[in-house]
């Protein structure tokens, strides 16, 4: 599964594509770091797309914040992966996101119809007791949960908690990471099924193809690198596995499990500060079995009730439609607790355009995100941050844009609002491929706003008029109005912000 999802304007970066779920990944910054494109950190404006096959110029989808990623180079940590206990884990491959070619669908591949979920289903269905005994909650880490913009074709969700100064007994300090993912999606050519059989034979055997460490010893006469131990068959869902590994960041147990069209990945581990380098490796391997077992139940139940609730509710589909255009997806919602707390929303939104099979054609559309951050009351707070990526995007004006060779953005004189919270202003970026002269430019409008003890990041980037058929009488390819972009998004702003509580 390629990444879609890069943060927005210096906020840490969220869940990563890392196996058949997300691994979330920290961020560098952190919140109101340094932006990497238009106005922060979004990736580089791909290449010009037209149709072919019904695909327009879309713009990437995006969602947010992190946590962990248990893998890396140590010496000699291979033998924390002698076998014993229950269950070794597996190391994580991307989920293959190429779509099945075009053409009818298979007569054997019925429909699945796959349940909603969601990343706080997720997180609840690890009782909080059991939970704190793996990862206790503490001010240097938190919960995330994150959910996909649903689809009938595809769902997925995340659920992770880290703390990295965390009593793990004995008067040891250390770091433990604990990871949940699901997901579920079918294709043209593969129903959801087919497709979950598919990925979890063909992952399984890379996993096997990497392991190095046998009985206890290093097979592959290295001695530093990661250490991956033997895939160890288990009895949870429709098939199972799990593999161990050391790195530079400690050491893990993965869980992999396929049930009827799920993707279901666990992954548990982590490092000491001080006292004995890393856990146990049985003791990894046991608690992320003991987790697998409760999100097996938990995905193999109908699905619940699903309602959409916090601040990414506060704006509807109609909201956005009447705000730009149809269609719109989403949201996909992204969230987490600590010491700060950062939601984001996403939607995609691109105008159906109709056409004869074979037709190229590109379409208008974009992304629309909102990203709201809780700073509290103590630290540097929220009118700092606000303040200072004010003065930031002045600065970066006033010396001609930032980049290098590869990207370089551009940005228009930042405009102060009335009428949004406390404090708001507007700027819109550009950003270009100088060694690409032929791509288009990527566009983006950002509106910040200071409330209390918050503040909400809203951006649009895309393109709000032209599109069609390429080729015919009035076609205009796709590009960005600022005229356009900029009071949608306010519009959308003042919806969102007067229904938080």
């Amino acid at each position: 599964m390629s990444n879609p999802f890069p943060p927005p304007h210096g906020q840490a970066p969220g869940p990563q594509p890392h196996g058949h779920g997300w691994i979330p990944a920290q961020a560098p910054n952190g919140p109101g770091g340094p932006p990497n494109g238009p106005g922060g950190q979004w990736p580089p404006p791909p290449p010009r797309r037209r149709g072919g096959g019904g695909k327009g110029p879309l713009i990437a989808v995006v969602a947010v914040v992190g946590v962990i990623v248990l893998i890396g180079a140590l010496a000699g940590g291979w033998l924390l992966l002698r076998p014993g206990g229950d269950e070794p884990a597996l190391s994580l491959s991307p989920i293959d996101d190429r779509r099945g070619s075009a053409g009818s669908r298979s007569p054997v591949a019925k429909a699945v119809k796959l349940r909603p979920i969601t990343g706080d289903q997720l997180c609840a269905a690890v009782p909080d007791a059991f939970r704190k005994s793996l990862v206790t909650d503490g001010r240097y880490g938190g919960k995330q949960a994150a959910t996909g913009a649903a689809t009938e074709s595809e769902k997925r969700a995340n659920c992770s908690w880290d703390n990295n100064k965390m009593d793990v007994g004995g008067g040891v300090i250390g770091h433990r990471g604990l990871s949940i993912s699901v997901e579920a999606r079918s294709t043209e050519r593969q129903n959801a099924l087919a497709h979950a059989k598919e990925r979890f034979d063909s992952d399984k055997k890379q996993h096997e193809r990497r392991i190095n460490v046998r009985g206890g010893k290093r097979i592959d006469g290295r001695t530093s690198g990661s250490a991956f131990g033997e895939l160890r068959e288990l009895k949870y869902g429709d098939a199972s596995y799990s593999q161990s590994s050391v790195g530079h960041s400690g050491l893990k147990a993965s869980v992999f499990v396929r049930q009827g069209p799920w993707l279901i990945e666990i992954v548990y581990g982590g490092s000491n500060r001080t006292g004995v380098k890393y856990p146990s490796g049985d003791e990894v391997r046991a608690a992320a079995g003991k987790v697998a077992e409760h999100i097996t139940a938990e995905m193999a139940q109908s699905a619940g009730k699903v309602k959409l609730d916090g601040p990414c509710a506060t704006i509807t589909v109609k909201d956005i439609q009447s705000a730009f255009f149809p269609a719109v997806q989403g949201p996909s919602v992204d969230g987490r607790d600590g010491r700060i707390q950062q939601t984001t929303c996403t939607w995609t939104i691109r105008e159906p355009v109709e056409h004869e099979p074979g037709q190229e054609f590109t379409a208008r559309g974009g992304e629309l995100r909102a990203h709201l951050v809780d700073w509290g009351s103590d630290g540097l707070g929220s009118k700092f941050q606000f303040d200072r990526d004010a003065k930031k995007y002045d600065r970066y004006r006033a010396k001609g844009g930032i980049g290098d060779d590869v990207t370089h953005t551009e940005y228009e004189p930042r405009q102060e609002l009335s009428g949004l919270g406390e404090k708001a202003f507007a700027v819109v970026s550009t950003t270009t491929r100088p060694n690409r002269p032929d791509d288009a430019p990527m566009r983006e409008v950002l509106i910040k706003v200071l409330i209390g003890d918050r503040t909400v990041d809203f951006t649009f980037r895309g393109t709000t008029a032209g599109g069609g058929i390429v080729g015919a009488g009035d076609y205009q390819e796709p590009v960005f109005e600022s005229s356009a972009a900029r009071p949608a998004v306010e519009k959308l702003a003042r919806t969102f912000l007067a229904g938080l509580k």
